[in-house]
C-alpha cells in the first residue's frame, strides 16, 4: 500500500473517525494508515444486524445482513458522512416543571446531527420584514392558490379539497367555511387560505402557519382541515405517509379524549358523508331536516365529480397491508422495506402495552431519584432503536418517535424530536422534519433548537394563528 503522503486518492475528510467499510469508498478516498488497515480488515467480516431479544415479541426476520450499500452515498461512490447515531439520546431527568423548561432551552439536538442544530427553513427575500421576536416572515404569497397553500403548510392539497370548497361556496356563498355550521363543522387550516382569512395576519411566520389548527395529538402526517365540537375537540384532516404523496385517507381524532387517529374515508366528501350519516342517528327532527338536505346535496356533487363516498376503498386496504407498525395512534406507519435484505423496519424490544407502562412510570415519577430509576429501565429500548436506525431500519426510529409524541409529556420532548427528526431525514421526508422542528414554539428566538416546538403543544381549541396574531 502506498504511504499516506504519496497516495493519490482524495483524503477522506473524516480521517480516523470514518466508519465506512465499503470497498468502493476506500478505493476512492485516502485514510490514515492505521485506520485504513483496521477498516479494510473489517471489510472481510460480514456485518450483521444486532439481534433484538424482545421481552414480549421479536420480529423473526431480523438476522439478515445490514449492507453498507444501503447508504445512498455508498451506492453513488461518494464520500459518506460519519456515523450519525452512535449513542441513544439521554432523557431529561429533571423533576420539577421549571427546571425542565430551562434544561430544554439549553440543550441541542445531537442525534443524527453532529454539527450545529438546523433551525426551521424559512425564505428571506429583499424587502421581507422580520417579526418582532426574530423569526423571518415568509415571502409574499404566490398568486397561484395551490402554491400559496404549499408555501405555508409545506404540503399539497388533493383535488377533493378544492372541489369541496367549490361545493361549500355553492351552499353558502358569503361564508363557505361555515357551510356546515348547522351540523357543528367548520372548515379550517389550509381552507383559511381559500377564504382569505389568513391575509389578515401581520406576522407571517412559517412556524405560525404550521401550528395553525394543529391539535395536541396531530403528528406531522396529519393536517387538520375540519374542526368540530370544542368539548371533545373533534376534528378531521388528511393523513399521509409521505409529504410528497397524496393523502392516504381523511381521518378523525378527538384530542380531548385520546391520541387515536381513525381513518374515515378516502376523500373529504366520503368523510363528511360518513359524519352526516352518524349525525342523523342522534339529532332531533329539526336538525335532521338540515342534515338530510346537506347530505343529499353533497352526494349529488360527489357523484357528478366522480368522488367515491366509500369509507373503505381498495386504496385504503392496499395501504393497510403496507403498515409495519400500528403505533399508539393506531393509524400506523408505512416505510420502505427491502424484502430480500429485510432492511427498513424491525420490531422494538417492547410491545405497545409494555412501552406505555414504562413511559407512565417515567411521567408519574414523584422524585428525581424515582425518575432516574425509571429512565434507566427505558434506556435499553432507546439503545436498541438507535442500533436499528444505524443498521438501516429507519422505521423503528419513526415508530418510537411517533409513540412518544402520541403519549406526550414534557420529559420526552428532546427524545421525540431527536428520533423523529432523524427518521424523517433518513426517509427523505424533509417536510415532516421541518414541521416537527417548528411546531408549537414557545419563543421564536428558540427555533434554532429542534426540540423547541414541543414546549407549546396546545391542549385546547384556541389553535388559530389569527388569535395568536391579535395578542
Amino acid at each position: 500500500m502506498e504511504s499516506n503522503e504519496k497516495d493519490k486518492r482524495i483524503p477522506c475528510k473524516y480521517g480516523s473517525k470514518c466508519y465506512q467499510k465499503n470497498e468502493l469508498h476506500h478505493k476512492k478516498y485516502n485514510h490514515p494508515p492505521k485506520r485504513e488497515l483496521e477498516l479494510l480488515d473489517d471489510v472481510k467480516k460480514p456485518v450483521k444486524k444486532h439481534k433484538l431479544v424482545a421481552k414480549v415479541s421479536v420480529k423473526k426476520n431480523t438476522k439478515m445482513k445490514c449492507k453498507n450499500e444501503c447508504s445512498t452515498s455508498s451506492e453513488n461512490n461518494t464520500e459518506a458522512p460519519p456515523n450519525k447515531i452512535k449513542t441513544p439520546p439521554k432523557l431529561n431527568k429533571t423533576f420539577t416543571d421549571e427546571p425542565v423548561k430551562q434544561t430544554i432551552a439549553q440543550e441541542t439536538c445531537t442525534l443524527g446531527n453532529e454539527g450545529p442544530s438546523e433551525g426551521p427553513v424559512t425564505s428571506k427575500e429583499e424587502g421581507d420584514k422580520s417579526s418582532e421576536d426574530g423569526e423571518d416572515n415568509i415571502p409574499s404569497s404566490p398568486e397561484d392558490v395551490r402554491e400559496s397553500i404549499k408555501q405555508k403548510f409545506l404540503l399539497e392539497m388533493p383535488e377533493d379539497f378544492y372541489s369541496f370548497w367549490s361545493f361549500c361556496e355553492n351552499i353558502s356563498k358569503d361564508k363557505p367555511s361555515e357551510a356546515f355550521k348547522d351540523v357543528g363543522l367548520y372548515l379550517v387550516g389550509p381552507f383559511d387560505v381559500l377564504s382569505g382569512d389568513l391575509k389578515k395576519v401581520k406576522n407571517r411566520r412559517l412556524s405560525s402557519y404550521l401550528r395553525h389548527w394543529r391539535y395536541y395529538y396531530d403528528p406531522p402526517e396529519f393536517q387538520t382541515i375540519v374542526r368540530g365540537d370544542d368539548k371533545q375537540l373533534f376534528h378531521m384532516g388528511y393523513y399521509r405517509d409521505d409529504p410528497q404523496s397524496p393523502p392516504c385517507f381523511v381521518a378523525s381524532n378527538c384530542a380531548a379524549v385520546s391520541c387515536i387517529i381513525v381513518p374515515v374515508a378516502e376523500n373529504l366528501f366520503g368523510a363528511i358523508n360518513s359524519y352526516l350519516e352518524s349525525k342523523k342517528k342522534t339529532c332531533g327532527p329539526f336538525i335532521l331536516m338540515k342534515v338530510s338536505r346537506l347530505q343529499n346535496a353533497l352526494q349529488s356533487w360527489a357523484k357528478r365529480n366522480n368522488f367515491t363516498l366509500d369509507v373503505s376503498t381498495s386504496q385504503m386496504k392496499a395501504r393497510e397491508r403496507k403498515v409495519v407498525a400500528k403505533t399508539f395512534h393506531k393509524a400506523g406507519i408505512v416505510v420502505p422495506v427491502d424484502k430480500k435484505s429485510d432492511l427498513g423496519y424491525r420490531e422494538m424490544l417492547e410491545d405497545d402495552a409494555s412501552l406505555k407502562r414504562l413511559l407512565k412510570r417515567v411521567a408519574d415519577s414523584t422524585s428525581d431519584a424515582e425518575r432516574t430509576s425509571c429512565l434507566g429501565k427505558l434506556q435499553p429500548v432507546l439503545t436498541a432503536v438507535s442500533i436499528a436506525t444505524d443498521e438501516c431500519d429507519f422505521g423503528t426510529g419513526l415508530e418510537l418517535g411517533i409513540d412518544l409524541f402520541s403519549y406526550g409529556g414534557d420529559v420526552f420532548h428532546n427524545t421525540i424530536v431527536q428520533y423523529l427528526n432523524t427518521a424523517y431525514t433518513l426517509l427523505q421526508r424533509q417536510e415532516f422534519s421541518k414541521i416537527i422542528q417548528v411546531l408549537h414554539a414557545i419563543s421564536h428566538l428558540d427555533l434554532c433548537l429542534p426540540q423547541a416546538h414541543l414546549k407549546l403543544r396546545k391542549k385546547g381549541c384556541h389553535l388559530s394563528m389569527l388569535e395568536e396574531d391579535s395578542r
